[in-house]
């Protein structure tokens, strides 16, 4: 038995809903879906997937944020095994919902992995693309190797382990690392597969920066309140690295000249995902000194 749950706002998620429903015909176990509309300015838009077999929709009296979403989701839930797929993405595979079903039980937390399209997107939407596939995706092997790195657009979980570890009332965006450390640190178990989505909904260039920075800025903050260790993520241990060798403040003050610059390359027909680690450790390591 399998709960899928959509948090959703202002985004056309009919395609994907319809998708699923399609799936769950031919399917004897019993599934739901539950899309949870965040306070959307376009709510009426959901109103024909009430008429949908097994589909529920709710709508927050106000914005509470993804996170609080998800955990009413969670608790709406009639079912213990609970799928997220984020409103933006689409199922790559055909049995999609077969093969989650066939994965309950061999572990608590099942990530199936992100794809993203061959072709080329515009030119302002390239930087959210080119980091996509080269840095998100990954085989489900290449996944394993370390199986903490989850992204929650596309997550199998245990209903008990999520609202655990979950943190409704966080309205920060960034908190895929912190949730991923819970995880860890509860002893948790992982398992990635191929079953993967395609990540329709891609962000402009100057959007996905100032997530960037927002989720640099979550990451210190989670340090600083102890929702996170200091040596979990990459860009955490190569701080640490170049703090030990005297070298952090030195490469912060560098890059601050060097900011313009990495914009601009940031946002040019070839963005390069080296210098999108360098825009992030220029803010995660300002916000480590300002702490």
């Amino acid at each position: 038995m399998l709960s899928i749950l959509i948090p959703t706002f202002n985004d056309d998620i009919t395609p994907l809903v319809e998708r699923l429903c399609r799936e769950m015909e031919g399917i004897e176990t019993p599934v739901e879906i539950i899309v949870g509309d965040d306070h959307s300015t376009r709510a009426a838009a959901y109103s024909n997937l009430q008429n949908l077999k097994s589909v529920v929709v709710f709508r927050n009296t106000e914005n509470l944020g993804r996170t609080a979403t998800r955990d009413l989701l969670a608790k709406k839930a009639s079912y213990d095994t609970l799928l997220f797929l984020d409103a933006d993405v689409m199922p790559a595979q055909g049995n999609f919902i077969k093969n989650y079903l066939s994965a309950i039980g061999k572990s608590q937390v099942v990530f199936g992995g992100v794809q993203y399209k061959k072709e080329k997107p515009e030119h302002a939407l390239l930087l959210r693309w080119v980091y996509g596939k080269q840095r998100e995706a990954k085989t489900a092997q290449e996944r394993q190797r370390n199986p903490f790195y989850i992204i929650s657009q596309n997550l199998m979980i245990d209903k008990n382990v999520f609202l655990a570890v979950n943190a409704p009332e966080i309205k920060r965006y960034g908190w895929d690392n912190v949730f991923s450390f819970q995880l860890y640190h509860q002893g948790v178990t992982v398992n990635h597969i191929e079953n993967t989505v395609v990540h329709m909904g891609l962000e402009s260039c100057d959007s996905y920066l100032s997530k960037v920075q927002q989720a640099m800025y979550t990451l210190v903050w989670a340090e600083k309140n102890d929702r996170i260790s200091q040596d979990f993520t990459l860009i955490q241990k190569f701080y640490n690295t170049l703090k030990g060798f005297g070298l952090a403040g030195l490469l912060r003050r560098s890059l601050t000249l060097c900011l313009p610059i990495m914009r601009l390359q940031l946002a040019s027909k070839f963005p390069s995902v080296r210098v999108l680690d360098l825009y992030k450790f220029y803010y995660f390591s300002t916000y480590k000194y300002q702490a």
